[in-house]
């Protein structure tokens, strides 16, 4: 491929590209050679493009405007290949752009969310405020929950677990059963007691709302707003997502090769999407913002 490149970048120049395009276009290809290695073009396939793609958002971190233009790059040089002849197709026609990052959602580090529990005033509080951090469930689904829908094991509380069923509002769901963490169904198990027979936490939408954002207040936790119930559940994918990371991690340090590491990563974010209750690759499907969160530094 690298003797396909100073033929490109001499035709970029004839059609007028500046310097800084055509010195922009060399770094983007000659990373592309460095990734595949300096093989025949021929051998290149829309699978290998894809691999690249993946490395520069995984390993490189690159955002997306500049995961665009790299792509921008590769496609305009395959392209070039066909028109020349010198490849009769072009593999990274169907190579898809990346779209521009969405807004980032905010969540806890295991800090902060250490100070909100220490922040709780009473135990129904503490009770939702678990509930929505170690599930992940939308403030809706926890309304409804019944206490039907939770099963205690007295004698193994690991292999305790609530059933998704409904939401508070007539909204379609994605039903499902979630294990519960040993916190979660001691905090459960004292809440049920209480006598509440119709819901687990017989309060409203507004009451939900507040009681999260009085006990971020008496945390002093700041984020762009006030701590909200999307908040914790954007705090348990963020972990579910960084368990998940760290094992890929593993996984590429045991050899595991690039084409088994997607497969691991894309299983791994149907498992965070069934435990979020969200239809993969919908519209509605966070898991890249979740990577991107999950992959930074916590900043404690």
């Amino acid at each position: 491929m690298s003797d396909l490149v100073p033929r490109y970048l001499e035709f970029a120049a004839a059609i007028d590209r500046s310097p800084h395009t055509i010195h922009t276009v060399r770094v983007d290809l000659d990373l592309l050679i460095r990734f595949l290695g300096d093989r025949p073009v021929g051998s290149v396939d829309l699978d290998d493009l894809r691999r690249y793609a993946n490395w520069l958002r995984e390993e490189r971190r690159n955002d997306s405007r500049s995961r665009r233009r790299k792509v921008a790059s590769v496609k305009a040089f395959f392209a070039y290949l066909r028109a020349q002849g010198v490849r009769s197709d072009d593999p990274a026609e169907r190579l898809i752009y990346p779209s521009a990052e969405p807004h980032l959602p905010e969540f806890l580090e295991p800090a902060e969310e250490a100070r909100l529990l220490a922040a709780v005033e009473r135990p129904m509080w503490r009770a939702l405020i678990v509930t929505l951090i170690d599930t992940g469930l939308k403030r809706d689904e926890v309304l409804a929950l019944h206490p039907a829908d939770v099963y205690l094991d007295p004698e193994r509380p690991d292999q305790s677990y609530l059933t998704v069923r409904a939401a508070n509002e007539a909204r379609r769901i994605r039903a499902r059963t979630l294990a519960l963490t040993a916190r979660l169904s001691g905090e459960l198990r004292q809440q049920i007691e209480t006598g509440a027979t119709d819901r687990v936490f017989p309060i409203s939408v507004r009451a939900v709302n507040a009681i999260v954002e009085t006990t971020g207040q008496r945390a002093g936790l700041r984020k762009r707003g006030p701590i909200s119930p999307q908040m914790l559940r954007d705090t348990f994918a963020i972990r579910e997502v960084r368990r998940r990371m760290i094992r890929e991690a593993e996984a590429r340090r045991s050899g595991l090769t690039d084409r088994e590491i997607l497969s691991l990563q894309a299983r791994h974010d149907l498992e965070v999407c069934d435990l979020l209750g969200l239809s993969p690759g919908g519209t509605n499907d966070p898991i890249a913002r979740y990577r991107i969160l999950a992959a930074a530094a916590p900043r404690f």
